[in-house]
């Protein structure tokens, strides 16, 4: 599991620190454009996200992943 990937987890699960919780929401709540944009300067955060939103069972392999 990549880094980014555990971040995501921590968000999720509510134990992140507060920028990552705060980039996480941000990139959840961006348009189309905007999202983007923050892929210029977040590729690895927008990518995690992209497929917790689009790749069924994505979530469920992070979790196996974790253990």
């Amino acid at each position: 599991m990549e880094n980014t990937e555990l971040e995501f987890v921590y968000f999720m699960r509510g134990t992140s620190g507060s920028f990552m919780s705060n980039l996480f929401q941000t990139i959840f709540s961006a348009d189309l454009e905007n999202m983007r944009k923050l892929s210029l300067g977040f590729p690895n955060e927008v990518d995690v996200v992209h497929r917790y939103q689009n790749e069924e069972g994505y979530w469920q392999k992070l979790e196996k992943k974790l253990g």
